[in-house]
């Protein structure tokens, strides 16, 4: 997703093409001191209509944020809005941060480095989610994270650039931080205010949204760079990431329930785990979640083979980069399709069947049309499966956790360890085997992950319709 991302947003800031125009840097002071006649020259009514303006906002964001609980669950869309601010945030670290640090003379390995750094509260979110389950709302917990990311990116934008590293990367971190904070409280949100059916068209709608957010985010920030300044440009990031998070503040959600600290909080979290592995159904999902199947692991590769098919760098930056966002996002929508009741390790072990599908495509011909279409399908397929990945995520969560938020964040980081694993096994498959190498390894663990799949529902004679009780 990510590095689709980035060739999309790059391909779109050189479609829009260089800024006519340039703009005239004044001193700040003289801005203050221009605009002291304009406030001077407002009339009474003016300063009164601002005020009422004022306080009823206010009031309308005091009414959300104590909104008592109604039982009434919000529309599975609205997780595409509430995921935004993460997804802006990712596309902005994966794509424009490391092009403009070479633009301004980075050298590659500390651009490599900062990388590497700021993205680590993805994977160590879950050492601190347990906080999103106690004391606050998540809902309150998911505004205040993506606030948290807005300031942290607004301060760090105008500091880009070879003088400020270190205080570059803390700034980012810090707004990582923020970015876990939340993934885990709609990843808690999803767990504990929709039903069973409804989840598993909220996760689709949040892949949609956290793709296309990563996707547009990135491509609108590098046409900015070129256009206004820094700050600017970081502060109209910062406004995208935040307004989208205030539709948290109208999801009905319970007050948190009190619980213990330190040791008897372990104790429970260790009794929920004890719970999670007696459990048949969620055992059997969570054993799925970490298996190499279904990882799309030769997303990031498939540009490297393009000229074994013929197909020029254009080619590439059109349907890996701007076409490939969309793709991955309606991809991600089709997900929706699939009813609610159906047994989701199976749909899961389907999807990543159509991702198999998708590879297998490549090894037909070497022609660039051959290239195109397996990319669509791949892509597209792809989305799917990470749709699918996260509605079997929140069933083995399960809505009888009272720690979903830390469940949640704590399978997600562990669904990184295949991927990374499978990144190797298609990097080992290329080197030994060549193009079709890399191939059948990419499409080996979804087909027999499959076949394990469906052998084991025939022998159990078990139905692809699940009751809830089931």
């Amino acid at each position: 997703m990510n590095l689709l991302a980035a060739g999309f947003a790059i391909n779109v800031a050189k479609c829009l093409g260089p800024t006519q125009g340039t703009y005239r840097r004044q001193p700040f002071h003289n801005r203050i001191r221009e605009g002291l006649p304009v406030i001077r020259s407002q009339s009474a009514a003016t300063r009164r209509r601002s005020l009422i303006l004022f306080l009823v906002t206010r009031q309308s964001l005091l009414s959300f944020a104590t909104m008592r609980y109604s039982g009434r669950s919000p529309a599975p869309w609205m997780f595409s809005l509430l995921i935004l601010p993460l997804g802006i945030s990712v596309g902005f670290k994966f794509t424009p941060l490391p092009f403009l640090l070479a633009q301004a003379g980075v050298p590659f390995y500390r651009i490599a480095t900062i990388a590497s750094i700021v993205h680590l509260p993805a994977v160590l979110g879950f050492l601190w989610a347990p906080l999103v389950d106690t004391m606050l709302r998540r809902r309150t917990w998911l505004v205040l994270g993506a606030l948290g990311t807005s300031l942290g990116l607004w301060t760090a934008f105008p500091l880009i650039g070879a003088m400020h590293l270190n205080l570059l990367t803390a700034l980012i971190l810090a707004a990582g931080v923020g970015d876990s904070l939340v993934s885990a409280s709609c990843g808690g949100l999803m767990v504990t205010t929709l039903s069973t059916a409804a989840q598993a068209k909220a996760a689709a709608w949040q892949q949609a949204g956290q793709l296309g957010g990563g996707a547009l985010g990135g491509a609108l920030v590098l046409w900015l760079v070129s256009r206004v300044r820094p700050f600017t440009t970081g502060m109209i990031l910062a406004v995208l990431i935040a307004l989208p998070a205030l539709v948290a503040l109208t999801v009905a959600e319970p007050a948190p329930a009190s619980a213990p600290w330190f040791r008897d909080r372990l104790a429970r979290i260790g009794g929920e785990i004890r719970t999670l592995i007696r459990s048949p159904r969620r055992r059997w999902g969570a054993v799925l979640l970490i298996s190499p199947a279904g990882t799309g692991a030769a997303l990031g590769l498939l540009p490297a083979i393009a000229s074994h098919y013929g197909v020029a760098a254009a080619g590439v930056m059109w349907v890996n980069g701007a076409a490939g966002g969309v793709l991955l996002g309606l991809g991600a929508l089709c997900g929706t399709l699939i009813p609610g009741d159906w047994d989701r390790c199976l749909t899961y072990a389907g999807a990543a069947l159509t991702n198999a599908v998708g590879t297998v495509v490549f090894v037909t011909a070497n022609r660039p049309s051959i290239y195109f279409a397996g990319t669509v399908l791949y892509l597209a397929t792809n989305g799917f499966v990470w749709a699918r990945f996260v509605a079997l995520l929140v069933e083995v969560v399960g809505t009888e956790t009272r720690d979903a938020s830390t469940f949640y964040s704590a399978l997600s980081a562990a669904g990184a360890i295949p991927l990374l694993l499978m990144i190797w096994l298609d990097g080992f498959g290329y080197s030994t085997f060549g193009t079709h190498g890399l191939l059948w390894t990419d499409a080996a663990p979804n087909l027999l992950v499959f076949a394990i799949v469906l052998t084991v529902f025939v022998i159990h004679g078990m139905s692809l319709q699940r009751s809830p009780a089931s």
